[in-house]
């Protein structure tokens, strides 16, 4: 007998094929302007991070100040190239992404195209029915419904049981939806109750635009600042007519103080750059002081050197009032406050739920403890009346804010997000359907004409002379803080020094005189701007009341005669990057 044959055993379950890793794309889309204060999108950068550590890598492409055509941005950084591609909107920024998302799905159908992000929760429905390039919007925060996508793209059918999402149904019928329109709109997902259990936003972004290096001018220690921005909180338990927060949700979470500090190290290491100051981007850090007091001396006792700033409002200003002193022992440089307006109709509008009086108990109060005050405003709104407007006025002249800069609050107008009760509120008086995929530009709604030609006006003086005053403001005052430092050279004498200062304070002053005239203008039926146009209006200014071009090249000339003449990018010593 020969040597037997080998039996060769066949298994009737066939192996797994290895499955390959999705190609995966988070896209920050076009605003549609250049913004020079430009960071990192933290809310994708928290997404990517998250499912980076559960095995499912990303690239995110940041195109938010871009201004490219949005089709020629998806093919030159090739988004066609990936599996999936998720989309954080804004109404700004919605058009472009669509814009990207049809030209992806006309070279790669098979690519699963996600949108999420303020603008696409409140119109999720509206997107799924107008826009078939679209095949799901994940609402609310994305952590969790982004890796429950991203793991289960083999059965696509599994997909659109996914809390938190919505999408069409396949069959037209309304299945688990609310059964309009054949969607399937499943039950909303709980929020993430342990901010601390999600990886910091360490994600990197492909930008053509690049991003600043972010710094604060610490005037109190006379040095420039390495800075990074922490999110240590999210939403907030107020109901302001006008926030986006209120579309993500009212549900305040914080972090423990111990993982803010072991954050601001991570990057620290990860940068290898030494960060001394922290911007929290929360949306309301203030909401417990005794937490926030926590992170602050955490803070300290990690690096007594680092200082922070945060935004709240005027109410928790003055509700934790003793705590303050404190906060700024231990390193808290400025509050970004949210005052929006000192006219009490507007106030009750926004539904802040204050009165002008305690905006002004807030203001006091910091600048008696020497705490610098970042200002959110909202100048103008379509109800406004030009005694609103005044009232503003008064209030900007009244507590110290004629030295404040930069001039933003001064142009600001309210903005009409989709999904908050101030647009519904519009939409009614107005009697009019806001189109869900634009957002109507703020400065076209107003009801009065006297206001609308306010506006016009402020608007045209901004275009014409805003730039020009910035940039004068920077060389003049770098020129006046390296005198006191001992830096600059002697060839300026005392007397140019002290005209300069004065000059400086002008520069600060001129847009709010501009303003302030105008208003009068404005009020006595526009007789200066019929008669001379905005020239008629320009302030003159200086020790010896020089016309407003004057003064801006009187103020180069002397920067330049002391060797201080502005390079692009530098950044003044009057605060904020």
């Amino acid at each position: 007998m020969g040597t037997p044959t080998p039996l060769v055993r066949t298994s009737l379950v066939q192996t797994p094929p290895v499955r390959t890793r999705p190609a995966i794309a988070f896209v920050n889309p076009s605003v549609g302007f250049s913004d020079r204060r430009k960071s990192k999108p933290i809310g994708l950068a928290y997404i990517m991070a998250y499912l980076e550590k559960a095995g499912f890598p990303s690239s995110g492409f940041d195109f938010g100040d871009s201004e490219d055509d949005a089709v020629e941005l998806a093919a030159h950084y090739g988004l066609d190239r990936f599996d999936v591609v998720g989309f954080s909107v804004y109404n700004e920024s919605f058009r472009a992404a669509v814009a990207m998302a049809e030209w992806i799905r006309s070279r790669r159908p098979e690519c699963l195209i996600v949108l999420g992000g303020p603008h696409a929760t409140a119109v999720h429905e509206h997107i799924l029915r107008h826009h078939p390039c679209v095949d799901v919007v994940v609402r609310r925060e994305g952590e969790e419904a982004m890796l429950d996508l991203v793991r289960g793209l083999d059965d696509r059918a599994g997909l659109t049981t996914i809390r938190g999402t919505t999408w069409r149904a396949p069959d037209g019928d309304g299945g688990n939806s609310d059964g309009d329109g054949g969607l399937l709109v499943n039950e909303d997902r709980d929020f993430v109750p342990d901010l601390d259990q999600i990886p910091f936003p360490d994600a990197e972004f492909v930008s053509h635009s690049g991003y600043p290096d972010l710094t604060y001018y610490d005037e109190v220690q006379g040095r420039l600042k390495a800075a990074l921005t922490i999110c240590s909180s999210r939403s907030c338990p107020y109901d302001c007519s006008f926030c986006g927060v209120l579309t993500i949700g009212r549900k305040y979470r914080s972090r423990e103080a111990e993982r803010v500090v072991a954050e601001l190290l991570h990057f620290r290491a990860r940068h290898g750059v030494h960060y001394e100051h922290v911007y929290f981007s929360d949306a309301n850090f203030f909401v417990s002081p005794t937490r926030a007091l926590e992170v602050a001396e955490a803070l300290y006792e990690a690096d007594p050197q680092v200082t922070f700033s945060f935004g709240t409002r005027v109410n928790q200003i003055l509700k934790a009032a003793d705590v303050l002193p404190r906060l700024k022992e231990r390193g808290l440089r400025f509050i970004e406050l949210g005052i929006e307006s000192a006219s009490e109709p507007v106030l009750e509008r926004l539904a802040k739920h204050v009165k002008p009086e305690v905006n002004v108990a807030a203001v006091r109060l910091l600048k008696r403890l020497g705490i610098e005050i970042s200002l959110d405003f909202i100048m103008l709104d379509p109800a406004t009346t030009l005694a609103d407007i005044r009232a503003n006025m008064e209030f900007l002249r009244e507590t110290g804010f004629y030295d404040y800069v930069p001039h933003d609050h001064l142009y600001t107008a309210l903005v009409l997000y989709e999904g908050t009760p101030i647009r519904d509120f519009y939409a009614r008086r107005f009697g009019v359907v806001f189109d869900p995929d634009e957002l109507p530009s703020p400065f076209t709604l107003f009801e009065l004409p006297e206001v609308q030609r306010f506006s016009d006006t402020l608007r045209a003086f901004r275009k014409r002379w805003q730039d020009r005053i910035d940039g004068a403001l920077a060389q003049g005052e770098l020129t006046l803080a390296s005198v006191g430092d001992g830096t600059s050279p002697p060839s300026l004498p005392r007397a140019s020094h002290a005209r300069l200062q004065l000059d400086v304070v002008s520069l600060r002053h001129a847009p709010n005189l501009l303003t302030e005239g105008l208003l009068a203008d404005a009020e006595a039926g526009f007789p200066l701007l019929d008669a001379g146009g905005l020239e008629a209006l320009l302030p003159r200014l200086g020790h010896d009341r020089v016309p407003l071009h004057d003064l801006i090249e009187r103020t180069e000339a002397v920067a330049r005669e002391a060797g201080f003449a502005q390079t692009p990018g530098a950044v003044g010593p009057h605060g904020r990057d």
